[in-house]
Order: structure tokens, then sequence, then C-alpha cells
């Protein structure tokens, strides 16, 4: 790092000027220069990007990218141009999931950033969700966990459980928290759901019940006349993890669950919810 810090590799975007990359001393001996980056969570890497922006006479003449700390080459040593955007897709090598990369400068120079896109693990994505949970301000917290899960009560006991040592942790908790909490709040967290079929509602809602889209014009008007019976029986929206689930079948479960009587379907509502949760707090960190 003589002339600009390795952190800059991971600065957003381009780099302004050759101070805003990392560059070292020329070298006199054997050997080349290096740096380790850790990711953002264990992923399968499906692009990598090397740029050398405002390095021209002093780029490096090679690169190469391994797994940190001993593991696999997963780009294959390859020669770089001055001040140039490289793209590498077609040349990575399958080596499954990593979670730091080596980026090898041969035999040195300056690289302005560098740029590793993927597709999280299942472990990557749970781990970064509960780094979320364990680190967001409360305020921030609390926020964006009513997304998840709309129970005041919940929320508030969740937070108070911080930090979680992993997902089977954080998860754990939350179901046994929902599980202890009483009528009122269950039907504060049902009462944040659009119905089934409503146009209204969050963007998760609108992809959870993105099958709705598809459905036929009776089969829509028979779910707004089973919602409303359903309101008028039980005092709640109707509550299904609709995830995976077309809409007639969501109609179905909805009739079965007619039958039920009270004490037994705000049972089976409340599951529903605990369902919807989970898989909420693991889309936590999706784009929206």
């Amino acid at each position: 790092m003589f002339f600009g810090p390795k952190h800059n590799l991971i600065m957003p975007g381009r780099a302004a000027n050759m101070s805003d990359g990392w560059e070292t001393r020329r070298r006199r001996g054997p050997g080349n220069d290096w740096v380790i980056v850790k990711l953002g969570c264990e992923g399968v890497v499906r692009r990598i990007e090397i740029d050398t922006a405002h390095f021209k006479g002093n780029y490096p003449d090679t690169a190469s990218i391994d797994v940190a700390p001993d593991g696999p080459e997963i780009l294959p040593r390859t020669k770089l141009q001055a001040d140039t955007r490289h793209a590498f897709i077609d040349e990575l090598r399958d080596v499954g999931p990593v979670r730091e990369l080596r980026l090898n400068v041969v035999p040195d120079g300056g690289v302005s950033r560098l740029r590793v896109h993927g597709t999280a693990t299942e472990r990557g994505r749970q781990e970064a969700v509960v780094r979320r949970v364990n680190t967001l301000v409360p305020s921030r917290a609390e926020a964006e966990l009513r997304r998840c899960c709309a129970s005041t009560e919940w929320v508030r006991r969740l937070l108070d459980a911080r930090p979680f040592a992993d997902w089977n942790a954080l998860t754990g908790v939350a179901d046994r928290i929902w599980s202890t909490l009483d009528r009122d709040d269950w039907l504060e967290a049902f009462g944040a759901h659009p119905r089934i079929g409503d146009k209204k509602g969050s963007r998760w809602s609108a992809r959870e019940q993105s099958t709705t889209a598809e459905a036929s014009e009776e089969t829509m008007r028979r779910l707004a006349e089973a919602n409303a019976e359903y309101e008028r029986r039980f005092g709640h929206t109707y509550i299904v993890c609709a995830t995976g689930k077309t809409s007639a079948e969501m109609l179905a479960i909805l009739e079965a669950r007619m039958k039920n009587d009270a004490a037994t379907e705000l049972r089976e509502a409340a599951e529903q919810q605990r369902q919807i949760t989970e898989l909420r707090l693991h889309r936590w960190l999706e784009s929206e």
C-alpha cells in the first residue's frame, strides 16, 4: 500500500484518480503483491471485475485470483491492460462456495477497483440476516422487523433478545416469542396483511400473492366472497402462507378452514403467520 490503501478496492463507484485506488511500490526482487478481500457473505462467484482506471504506466502486467487463504485458483493468471475495466465471466473456474478471495498482481502495480458478483448460498444469506439483525440500531431494526411481522410486542422482545449466535438461534427465539403472545398481539400482526387478491399492501405481500395475477375472474370473485365471509365468522383477515400456492389452492384452504371453530382457526392463522415471518426474515436482504 505504498501509494494507495487496499481499502480503496471496495469503495463505491469508479476511482476518481490514481490515489483513489490500491497501488504498490515497484518490486526489485522475486515474488508478487497481493491482497485478500472478504466477501459480503458466502456465495458462488459469477462475475469478477478488475478495474485499472487511471493506471497507465503503473498497472499490473498480469493478475490472478485464488480462493483465500490456500484454496484453488478461480481466475487464471491473465494479462491486464492500462486504464481498463476488465470483466471476467467465462474465464472463471467453478470452485464452489467462497468467503474470501486473494487478488494477485504480478509483479506489482495499481488496481482501482475489484468487484465480485455472485449468488449467496443458503448459509451465506442466513448469516448475513443474523448479522443485520444483531447490528442495526434499534429504531432501524424495529422498522425493518415490523415488515416481517407487525406485532409490536414480537418486535420488542426479539430486539431485547439480541445478539443471536446464528440463524437457528434467531428463528428459534422468534418462534418462541410468537407462541407466547396473546390474541391481541396476533391480531395486530394479522391486520397488517392485505386480503388475498387485494392489490394493496407491501411489495412482499404482492410477491407472496403473485399467482393471483393469473387467476380467473371467477376465482377472484369467489376469493373476495370467501374472504368477507371468513372475516364475519372469525373477526380477522384470512392468513395463509401464500408463497408457491395458486389462487385455487388458497381458495380451497380458506373454504376448508371455515369449518374450524374460532380457537382452532386462531391457532392455525398464527401458525401461518409464523411461516410467513420466517420466509420474510430469510428474504430480508433481497432488493425490493
